[in-house]
């Protein structure tokens, strides 16, 4: 694809509306990060929400999915964090419907320096208008009884709801949210939602995202992709420096990437990973 095709297929559109929830932009922390010195050393190496904190010692993330062809990253970042904080309570890991989200949140918020957007469908959205939604429906339906189409459908939400959301948490912005902060958080709490400037992951097929010169290589002020944050590590590049990095989940499908994952560096707020990070509540 041509840039320009990519940028229309893969990633988001914005568009205003009404009806506001809190703005992780605009507004950010709902409960200040404070964890300690010694909370933050005491963490693992690295940690890997895919491979621990389910039940019988299985992970708490679903399999790579593919939005195709329609801007909803959006959704599939929002539910991708729902369903990993439902398994993290000891629930069976279930994969919950995107399409709902894509059908039915309209949501909006204030975003500087947009004004007013909303979510719009396959034209996208953002993580934190869709988490308020499902705080006021009362949760989600499964992707077997509300099954991804990747198009505009109109909404045909039901009665069957799981995985009650109490609140959502914006753990950043109006400023980056510190990443060894994040961390703690990540550790504690399970994956998040993150967005960033995906530009780089066009021509990704592995390894480090690590920009030589990252503020003209990705910005991070141009939020066009949402995704999941499931954990950490850490190894030595080219040049035998240990590289610390966040393992993050796409939905471009397993052929993509490392089976439909990323690495990104860790602590540079690399493409702006860390300006505008989200959470569901569970109830």
């Amino acid at each position: 694809m041509t840039t320009e095709e990519f940028r229309s297929k893969r990633l988001m559109k914005q568009a205003p509306a009404e009806d506001l929830a809190q703005s992780c932009l605009a507004k950010g922390v709902t409960s200040k990060l404070d964890y300690s010195k010694a909370d933050i050393a005491a963490l693992p190496d690295a940690l890997d929400w895919r491979s621990t904190g389910g039940k019988d010692g299985s992970g708490i993330v679903t399999n790579v999915k593919d939005q195709g062809d329609c801007g909803s990253c959006w959704a599939f970042s929002t539910i991708a964090a729902i369903e990993s904080s439902w398994a993290l309570l000891n629930n069976t890991l279930t994969e919950f419907s995107e399409q709902l989200i894509v059908d039915c949140s309209h949501g909006c918020s204030d975003e500087p320096p947009y004004g007013t957007v909303c979510n719009q469908g396959c034209n996208g959205g953002w993580q934190w208008n869709a988490f308020y939604d499902v705080v006021k429906w009362g949760g989600v339906e499964t992707e077997a009884d509300y099954p991804y189409k990747g198009y505009d459908q109109t909404c045909k939400k039901g009665t069957n709801l799981v995985a009650k959301l109490k609140n959502y948490t914006c753990l950043s912005g109006p400023d980056p949210v510190d990443e060894e902060q994040l961390r703690a958080y990540v550790a504690a709490n399970g994956p998040v939602s993150i967005a960033l400037d995906a530009g780089l992951l066009q021509f990704y097929y592995g390894g480090i995202i690590d920009p030589f010169f990252p503020t003209y290589e990705c910005d991070p002020m141009v939020l066009d992709h949402a995704l999941l944050l499931v954990g950490w590590g850490q190894e030595r590049n080219m040049f035998f420096v240990m590289t610390p990095y966040w393992i993050v989940k796409n939905s471009w499908g397993t052929d993509w990437g490392e089976t439909g994952y990323f690495l990104i560096a860790r602590n540079g707020n690399v493409c702006g990973l860390a300006n505008a990070v989200s959470a569901p509540l569970m109830s």
